[in-house]
């Protein structure tokens, strides 16, 4: 069943339960007011035969035409002895209860109530008469339910009409308000089946469907961009796998042609294939990290800057034996130390690729921002711009080791922390390195 026909339905269901609600409501004001009215043409009828103001019947017969002025065709009349005998009646014979009886013998309160004769049900009076007895005044109540039921005929005519028409204007208004989500249910299903993320959807209005179309507009991009961003990693990581795995199969071939090698070669030819295992194990560590990294922001709480950076050149002298030379003052930010560490790491070991064995690195901590020193041949301004770009390598550096992954790695992390990367040069003659957080305190 279709959202339309859904709507359809909920607006007759509303429309004629309202339609129901109201008209029953004016069903029993209209019995009730019918029924009142009755009630006080029996109260004003035995008035005026109780007052004189008209006479009582004479005898009791069935003869309308000869019971005297009180027989009339509206009402019924009929007389009572102080003993609750019938006297005379106008018409037809009126039940006698007990409350009757008691009405006739001692003076009380009037008494009405709906009585059957004949299979007809009349609205009956007894009122206590001055003289002694009592009188009786019934009417008919056919024509009152036939006005009563009248009514309820029409009210179910009207409900029936409106909920026949609140479905079909509710058809209306659910085929013009669920356009913009049929289209978007469209492209839905196009991306399900042929998985392209760049079909548009059309927006329309600022309501709560416009802004579902637009946030899967949005979707669409990231999810567009993600492919796009995969789909390049794939290439650049086939293209980067491709140099180390063919260097070390030029190896492992040259020494199966060459089973007498002399050690020395065999051990300089084993040293290669390590190297290149080790770039290889690098790599794939990098492309694992890239392929992997959640989207979400990592927690970012208050952060001592210098420490995470003293650990991690603490770290890196003992893993390289390098020596560097740390200048920090106290800061800072907020940031996930584990996040900075790496990041920081990676500055690191960018700049032990790059700078002499000889050469020192310096490292410099200041007003949230880390900044990386090495002593190598440095970055040209216009290759500024691309160094933190995936895989990016200049065509000088092709032959050195390294992945091209390290320093994108590190703008992801700065990125995530809401700072910015910076590449200068550096008071070592080389390049200068680093990032810039906001700063919570110093």
């Amino acid at each position: 069943m279709s959202l339309g026909f859904r709507l359809a339905i909920v607006f007759a269901i509303v429309t004629a339960s309202t339609a129901v609600l109201v008209g029953a409501a004016s069903f029993v004001t209209t019995d009730r007011q019918v029924v009142n009215e009755v009630d006080q043409f029996l109260r004003e009828r035995a008035d005026e035969i109780g007052d004189g103001r008209r006479s009582q019947p004479r005898n009791r017969r069935d003869d309308r035409d000869d019971a005297g002025s009180a027989t009339n065709a509206d009402a019924e009349v009929q007389i009572l002895n102080d003993e609750g005998d019938i006297v005379s009646t106008s018409g037809i014979a009126l039940p006698v209860d007990d409350i009757d009886r008691e009405l006739a013998d001692d003076n009380g309160r009037a008494v009405l109530r709906t009585i059957e004769v004949g299979g007809v049900d009349y609205r009956l009076i007894t009122d206590h008469l001055s003289g002694g007895g009592a009188v009786q005044v019934a009417r008919n109540l056919e024509e009152s339910k036939g006005l009563v039921t009248n009514v309820q005929t029409r009210i179910l005519y009207i409900a029936g009409l409106l909920a026949a028409l609140s479905a079909v204007v509710g058809w209306i208004i659910a085929q013009r308000t669920t356009r913009p989500l049929r289209l978007l249910t469209d492209a839905v299903d196009e991306v399900a089946e042929t998985r392209n993320f760049t079909v548009p959807v059309p927006v329309s209005g600022r309501d709560e469907v416009g802004r579902l179309a637009r946030g899967f507009n949005r979707m669409l991009t990231a999810l567009n961009q993600s492919q796009e961003q995969q789909k390049r990693l794939v290439q650049d990581a086939a293209h980067e796998l491709r140099t180390p795995l063919t260097s070390i199969t030029a190896n492992v071939e040259w020494m199966m042609r060459a089973p007498d090698l002399d050690t020395p070669s065999q051990q300089e030819v084993l040293g290669s294939v390590r190297r290149e295992l080790g770039e290889l194990n690098e790599l794939m560590s990098e492309i694992i990290e890239l392929a992997t990294e959640s989207h979400e922001p990592p927690e970012l709480v208050e952060t001592d800057l210098v420490a995470v950076t003293t650990a991690s050149v603490e770290s890196f002298e003992q893993r390289t034996g390098r020596t560097v030379q740390l200048d920090w003052t106290p800061c800072v930010v907020l940031g996930d130390a584990e996040s900075l560490s790496r990041a920081i790491a990676n500055l690191l070991n960018n700049a032990h690729k790059y700078s002499p064995v000889e050469s020192g690195i310096g490292v410099r901590v200041r007003h949230g921002a880390v900044m990386v020193d090495d002593a190598g041949t440095g970055i040209p301004v216009a290759d500024r711009d691309r160094v933190f770009d995936r895989f990016f390598r200049r065509d000088d550096d092709r032959s050195k080791p390294g992945s091209g992954l390290g320093l994108s790695i590190v703008a992801s992390i700065v990125d995530q922390h809401g700072g910015q990367v910076v590449v200068d040069d550096s008071a070592l003659g080389g390049a200068r390195v680093g990032f810039r957080l906001p700063v919570v305190s110093q």
